[in-house]
Protein backbone atom coordinates (compact mmCIF):
# COMPACT_ATOMS: atom_id res chain seq x y z
CA UNK A 1 0.00 0.00 0.00
CA UNK A 2 2.88 2.09 1.41
CA UNK A 3 4.63 1.65 -2.06
CA UNK A 4 1.78 2.49 -4.52
CA UNK A 5 1.12 5.64 -2.81
CA UNK A 6 4.72 7.06 -3.41
CA UNK A 7 4.62 5.32 -6.76
CA UNK A 8 1.59 7.41 -7.27
CA UNK A 9 3.25 10.46 -5.89
CA UNK A 10 6.09 10.06 -7.83
CA UNK A 11 4.32 10.02 -11.31
CA UNK A 12 2.36 12.83 -10.00
CA UNK A 13 6.04 14.97 -9.58
CA UNK A 14 7.27 13.46 -12.55
CA UNK A 15 4.18 15.05 -14.83
CA UNK A 16 4.34 18.41 -12.95
CA UNK A 17 7.72 19.28 -13.40
CA UNK A 18 7.31 18.06 -17.47
CA UNK A 19 4.26 20.26 -17.58
CA UNK A 20 6.88 23.31 -15.89
CA UNK A 21 9.49 22.53 -18.45
CA UNK A 22 7.65 22.12 -21.45
CA UNK A 23 5.53 25.13 -21.58
CA UNK A 24 7.10 28.45 -23.03
CA UNK A 25 9.02 30.41 -21.51
CA UNK A 26 6.98 33.92 -22.93
CA UNK A 27 4.02 33.43 -24.95
CA UNK A 28 2.96 35.68 -28.00
CA UNK A 29 0.51 38.56 -26.39
CA UNK A 30 -2.93 38.67 -28.58
CA UNK A 31 -3.71 42.45 -26.72
CA UNK A 32 -6.79 43.88 -27.55
CA UNK A 33 -5.76 47.83 -28.06
CA UNK A 34 -8.66 50.41 -28.89
CA UNK A 35 -9.36 53.92 -28.72
CA UNK A 36 -12.65 54.73 -27.13
CA UNK A 37 -14.19 56.94 -29.70
CA UNK A 38 -13.68 60.96 -28.84
CA UNK A 39 -17.57 61.93 -29.63
CA UNK A 40 -16.70 65.67 -28.46
CA UNK A 41 -13.84 66.36 -30.35
CA UNK A 42 -15.46 64.36 -33.26
CA UNK A 43 -18.15 66.93 -32.86
CA UNK A 44 -16.34 70.03 -32.80
CA UNK A 45 -14.11 69.26 -35.73
CA UNK A 46 -15.02 71.58 -39.26
CA UNK A 47 -15.89 69.18 -42.55
CA UNK A 48 -13.26 68.92 -44.96
CA UNK A 49 -15.67 70.07 -47.66
CA UNK A 50 -17.02 73.02 -49.36
CA UNK A 51 -20.51 73.92 -47.84
CA UNK A 52 -23.58 73.55 -49.80
CA UNK A 53 -24.70 76.77 -51.77
CA UNK A 54 -28.16 78.14 -51.70
CA UNK A 55 -29.51 76.20 -54.82
CA UNK A 56 -28.02 73.15 -53.63
CA UNK A 57 -29.71 73.46 -49.97
CA UNK A 58 -33.26 73.53 -51.69
CA UNK A 59 -32.12 70.18 -53.22
CA UNK A 60 -33.63 66.92 -51.47
CA UNK A 61 -30.60 65.56 -51.67
CA UNK A 62 -28.76 68.18 -49.85
CA UNK A 63 -31.37 68.64 -47.28
CA UNK A 64 -30.70 64.18 -46.52
CA UNK A 65 -26.62 65.64 -46.43
CA UNK A 66 -27.41 68.09 -43.58
CA UNK A 67 -30.21 65.56 -41.84
CA UNK A 68 -27.11 62.78 -42.26
CA UNK A 69 -24.33 64.91 -40.25
CA UNK A 70 -26.55 66.10 -37.40
CA UNK A 71 -27.05 62.34 -36.87
CA UNK A 72 -23.24 61.66 -37.70
CA UNK A 73 -22.16 64.91 -35.04
CA UNK A 74 -24.40 62.94 -32.31
CA UNK A 75 -22.82 59.81 -32.95
CA UNK A 76 -26.28 58.12 -34.77
CA UNK A 77 -24.34 56.26 -37.34
CA UNK A 78 -27.39 54.24 -38.20
CA UNK A 79 -29.66 57.17 -38.80
CA UNK A 80 -26.80 59.08 -40.48
CA UNK A 81 -26.04 56.41 -42.96
CA UNK A 82 -29.67 55.95 -44.09
CA UNK A 83 -29.78 59.84 -44.73
CA UNK A 84 -26.51 59.56 -47.02
CA UNK A 85 -27.67 56.51 -48.67
CA UNK A 86 -30.87 58.17 -49.60
CA UNK A 87 -28.74 61.49 -50.91
CA UNK A 88 -27.01 59.41 -53.11
CA UNK A 89 -30.10 58.17 -54.10
CA UNK A 90 -31.52 61.76 -54.99
CA UNK A 91 -28.25 63.04 -56.21
CA UNK A 92 -27.83 64.13 -59.73
CA UNK A 93 -25.06 62.06 -61.52
CA UNK A 94 -23.40 65.42 -62.66
CA UNK A 95 -22.67 66.37 -58.91
CA UNK A 96 -19.43 64.06 -59.23
CA UNK A 97 -17.66 65.89 -55.85
CA UNK A 98 -20.68 65.87 -53.92
CA UNK A 99 -20.77 61.91 -54.76
CA UNK A 100 -17.24 60.92 -53.50
CA UNK A 101 -18.32 63.52 -50.09
CA UNK A 102 -21.26 61.30 -49.83
CA UNK A 103 -19.72 57.97 -49.89
CA UNK A 104 -16.43 59.63 -47.63
CA UNK A 105 -19.00 60.16 -45.16
CA UNK A 106 -20.66 56.81 -45.48
CA UNK A 107 -16.87 55.07 -44.80
CA UNK A 108 -16.21 57.30 -42.16
CA UNK A 109 -19.66 56.35 -40.41
CA UNK A 110 -18.92 52.85 -41.15
CA UNK A 111 -15.34 53.06 -39.39
CA UNK A 112 -16.28 55.11 -36.42
CA UNK A 113 -19.15 52.35 -35.55
CA UNK A 114 -16.85 49.43 -35.62
CA UNK A 115 -18.04 48.09 -38.96
CA UNK A 116 -14.64 47.97 -40.60
CA UNK A 117 -15.17 45.69 -43.48
CA UNK A 118 -18.60 47.46 -44.65
CA UNK A 119 -16.09 50.64 -44.54
CA UNK A 120 -13.90 49.03 -46.67
CA UNK A 121 -16.63 47.74 -49.04
CA UNK A 122 -17.67 51.07 -49.90
CA UNK A 123 -14.50 52.61 -50.26
CA UNK A 124 -13.25 50.00 -52.79
CA UNK A 125 -16.41 49.57 -54.54
CA UNK A 126 -16.68 53.64 -55.22
CA UNK A 127 -14.84 55.81 -56.90
CA UNK A 128 -12.70 57.12 -53.59
CA UNK A 129 -10.57 53.94 -54.35
CA UNK A 130 -9.48 56.46 -57.13
CA UNK A 131 -9.22 59.81 -55.36
CA UNK A 132 -5.94 61.23 -55.08
CA UNK A 133 -3.98 64.14 -52.94
CA UNK A 134 -6.77 66.81 -54.46
CA UNK A 135 -9.84 65.20 -52.79
CA UNK A 136 -10.47 67.54 -49.62
CA UNK A 137 -10.72 64.33 -46.88
CA UNK A 138 -7.40 62.48 -48.88
CA UNK A 139 -5.28 62.41 -45.74
CA UNK A 140 -7.88 61.11 -43.45
CA UNK A 141 -9.35 58.74 -45.64
CA UNK A 142 -6.06 56.98 -45.78
CA UNK A 143 -6.42 56.88 -42.10
CA UNK A 144 -9.29 55.15 -42.61
CA UNK A 145 -8.47 52.56 -45.01
CA UNK A 146 -5.05 51.98 -43.19
CA UNK A 147 -7.34 51.24 -40.01
CA UNK A 148 -9.76 49.14 -41.20
CA UNK A 149 -7.46 46.55 -43.25
CA UNK A 150 -5.69 46.35 -40.13
CA UNK A 151 -8.58 45.75 -37.55
CA UNK A 152 -9.56 43.25 -40.54
CA UNK A 153 -6.19 41.15 -41.00
CA UNK A 154 -5.52 42.17 -44.06
CA UNK A 155 -2.07 43.28 -43.53
CA UNK A 156 -0.75 43.55 -47.15
CA UNK A 157 -3.45 46.02 -48.32
CA UNK A 158 -2.64 47.91 -45.28
CA UNK A 159 1.42 48.13 -45.51
CA UNK A 160 0.54 49.61 -49.21
CA UNK A 161 -1.70 52.33 -47.88
CA UNK A 162 0.66 53.01 -45.19
CA UNK A 163 3.40 53.61 -48.02
CA UNK A 164 1.19 56.27 -49.60
CA UNK A 165 0.94 57.85 -45.82
CA UNK A 166 4.49 58.09 -46.21
CA UNK A 167 5.30 59.98 -48.81
CA UNK A 168 2.68 62.87 -47.81
CA UNK A 169 3.27 62.39 -43.83
CA UNK A 170 6.84 60.66 -42.90
CA UNK A 171 5.44 61.32 -39.07
CA UNK A 172 2.05 59.93 -39.36
CA UNK A 173 3.37 56.99 -40.69
CA UNK A 174 5.93 56.41 -37.96
CA UNK A 175 2.88 57.08 -35.85
CA UNK A 176 0.74 54.44 -37.25
CA UNK A 177 3.30 51.82 -37.44
CA UNK A 178 3.85 51.95 -33.66
CA UNK A 179 -0.05 52.13 -33.49
CA UNK A 180 0.17 48.65 -35.50
CA UNK A 181 3.17 47.16 -33.47
CA UNK A 182 1.77 47.42 -30.24
CA UNK A 183 -1.85 46.51 -31.28
CA UNK A 184 -0.08 43.05 -32.67
CA UNK A 185 1.76 42.51 -29.24
CA UNK A 186 4.92 42.64 -30.70
CA UNK A 187 6.46 45.05 -27.22
CA UNK A 188 10.23 44.45 -28.01
CA UNK A 189 9.43 45.44 -31.61
CA UNK A 190 7.56 48.50 -30.32
CA UNK A 191 10.14 49.37 -27.93
CA UNK A 192 12.69 50.07 -30.58
CA UNK A 193 10.30 52.57 -32.50
CA UNK A 194 9.53 54.12 -28.98
CA UNK A 195 13.00 54.37 -28.65
CA UNK A 196 13.14 57.04 -32.02
CA UNK A 197 9.68 58.33 -31.34
CA UNK A 198 9.76 61.72 -30.48
CA UNK A 199 7.57 61.09 -27.33
CA UNK A 200 9.94 58.01 -26.53
CA UNK A 201 11.46 59.21 -23.13
CA UNK A 202 7.60 59.48 -21.66
CA UNK A 203 6.31 55.91 -23.27
CA UNK A 204 9.57 54.29 -22.27
CA UNK A 205 8.26 55.59 -18.49
CA UNK A 206 5.01 53.65 -19.19
CA UNK A 207 6.55 50.93 -20.40
CA UNK A 208 9.15 50.56 -17.76
CA UNK A 209 6.19 50.54 -15.38
CA UNK A 210 5.36 46.66 -17.19
CA UNK A 211 8.71 45.43 -16.38
CA UNK A 212 8.08 46.60 -12.65
CA UNK A 213 4.76 44.71 -12.33
CA UNK A 214 4.52 42.11 -15.10
CA UNK A 215 4.40 38.00 -14.11
CA UNK A 216 6.05 35.06 -15.13
CA UNK A 217 4.77 32.44 -16.28
CA UNK A 218 7.30 29.95 -15.71
CA UNK A 219 7.32 31.74 -12.33
CA UNK A 220 3.66 31.28 -11.77
CA UNK A 221 3.68 27.51 -12.86
CA UNK A 222 6.87 26.38 -10.38
CA UNK A 223 5.59 27.92 -7.52
CA UNK A 224 1.94 26.11 -8.62
CA UNK A 225 3.34 23.10 -8.65
CA UNK A 226 5.48 23.04 -5.56
CA UNK A 227 2.29 24.38 -3.48
CA UNK A 228 -1.31 24.24 -4.92
CA UNK A 229 -2.11 27.73 -4.96
CA UNK A 230 0.49 29.06 -4.70
CA UNK A 231 1.09 30.33 -8.54
CA UNK A 232 -2.35 32.23 -8.46
CA UNK A 233 -1.41 33.49 -5.43
CA UNK A 234 1.73 35.05 -7.17
CA UNK A 235 -0.28 36.75 -10.09
CA UNK A 236 -3.13 38.16 -7.34
CA UNK A 237 -5.72 35.76 -7.69
CA UNK A 238 -6.44 35.39 -3.69
CA UNK A 239 -9.74 33.26 -4.14
CA UNK A 240 -8.31 31.13 -6.99
CA UNK A 241 -5.41 30.57 -4.87
CA UNK A 242 -7.11 29.54 -1.78
CA UNK A 243 -9.74 26.83 -4.15
CA UNK A 244 -6.79 25.22 -5.44
CA UNK A 245 -5.02 24.65 -2.35
CA UNK A 246 -7.85 22.76 -0.69
CA UNK A 247 -9.15 21.01 -3.64
CA UNK A 248 -5.45 19.94 -3.95
CA UNK A 249 -5.16 19.10 0.07
CA UNK A 250 -8.51 17.42 0.30
CA UNK A 251 -8.04 14.96 -2.65
CA UNK A 252 -4.37 14.15 -1.22
CA UNK A 253 -5.73 13.67 2.02
CA UNK A 254 -8.34 11.36 0.62
CA UNK A 255 -5.83 9.47 -1.54
CA UNK A 256 -3.64 8.96 1.58
CA UNK A 257 -6.73 7.34 3.60
CA UNK A 258 -7.42 4.96 0.99
CA UNK A 259 -3.78 3.65 0.78
CA UNK A 260 -3.84 3.67 4.43
CA UNK A 261 -7.18 2.04 4.99
CA UNK A 262 -6.12 -0.89 2.25
CA UNK A 263 -8.39 0.68 -0.69
CA UNK A 264 -5.65 0.87 -3.43
CA UNK A 265 -8.17 1.22 -6.33
CA UNK A 266 -10.30 4.02 -4.57
CA UNK A 267 -6.54 5.17 -3.89
CA UNK A 268 -5.35 5.10 -7.46
CA UNK A 269 -8.68 6.86 -8.94
CA UNK A 270 -8.62 9.57 -6.75
CA UNK A 271 -4.90 10.12 -6.76
CA UNK A 272 -5.57 10.33 -10.71
CA UNK A 273 -8.46 13.37 -9.73
CA UNK A 274 -6.06 14.56 -7.83
CA UNK A 275 -3.03 14.41 -10.72
CA UNK A 276 -5.64 16.15 -13.07
CA UNK A 277 -6.78 19.39 -10.41
CA UNK A 278 -3.25 19.23 -9.69
CA UNK A 279 -1.49 19.63 -13.36
CA UNK A 280 -4.19 21.31 -14.45
CA UNK A 281 -3.30 24.28 -11.76
CA UNK A 282 -0.25 24.29 -12.89
CA UNK A 283 -0.99 25.15 -16.50
CA UNK A 284 -4.08 27.73 -14.94
CA UNK A 285 -1.43 29.89 -13.46
CA UNK A 286 0.92 29.92 -16.11
CA UNK A 287 -2.42 31.28 -18.01
CA UNK A 288 -2.86 33.69 -15.41
CA UNK A 289 0.04 35.19 -15.39
CA UNK A 290 -0.08 35.75 -19.11
CA UNK A 291 -3.36 37.03 -18.95
CA UNK A 292 -2.29 39.48 -16.04
CA UNK A 293 0.60 40.49 -18.55
CA UNK A 294 -1.25 40.94 -21.32
CA UNK A 295 -4.07 43.61 -19.18
CA UNK A 296 -1.06 45.56 -18.09
CA UNK A 297 0.14 45.49 -21.56
CA UNK A 298 -2.92 46.71 -23.02
CA UNK A 299 -3.80 49.47 -20.44
CA UNK A 300 -0.09 50.95 -20.83
CA UNK A 301 -0.16 50.68 -24.85
CA UNK A 302 -3.44 52.50 -24.84
CA UNK A 303 -1.77 54.86 -22.86
CA UNK A 304 0.84 55.86 -24.78
CA UNK A 305 -0.78 55.81 -27.84
CA UNK A 306 -3.92 58.12 -26.79
CA UNK A 307 -1.15 60.57 -25.50
CA UNK A 308 1.11 60.33 -28.03
CA UNK A 309 -2.18 60.69 -30.47
CA UNK A 310 -0.82 57.96 -32.54
CA UNK A 311 -4.50 55.98 -32.95
CA UNK A 312 -5.36 56.96 -36.48
CA UNK A 313 -8.75 58.24 -34.69
CA UNK A 314 -7.10 61.15 -33.13
CA UNK A 315 -5.35 61.90 -35.95
CA UNK A 316 -8.67 63.36 -37.74
CA UNK A 317 -8.57 67.29 -38.03
CA UNK A 318 -11.72 67.76 -40.13
CA UNK A 319 -15.05 65.54 -39.51
CA UNK A 320 -18.83 65.59 -40.96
Amino acid sequence: MKKNSVISLFLIAGLALTQVGCQPACQKMEPVITCPLPVHRLSTLPSAFSPLSAEEREQEWAKELMIGDVFAKECDFYRAITCYKRALILLPTAAIKRRLQLDYDLVLCYYLGGKYQESINIFEASDLSQANSDFPAFNHLLLIVYDCYLQTHQEEKGDCVLEIIRKFSPESAADLFLYQTLKEGEMEKGRCLIAQHQGGEEMERDFAFYDQFSKSPKKARLLNALLPGAGYYYVGQRRSAITSFIINALFTAAAYQFFRHGYPAAGLITSSLEAGWYLGGINGAGIEAQEFNTRLYEGISRKALTEHFCFPVLMFETSF
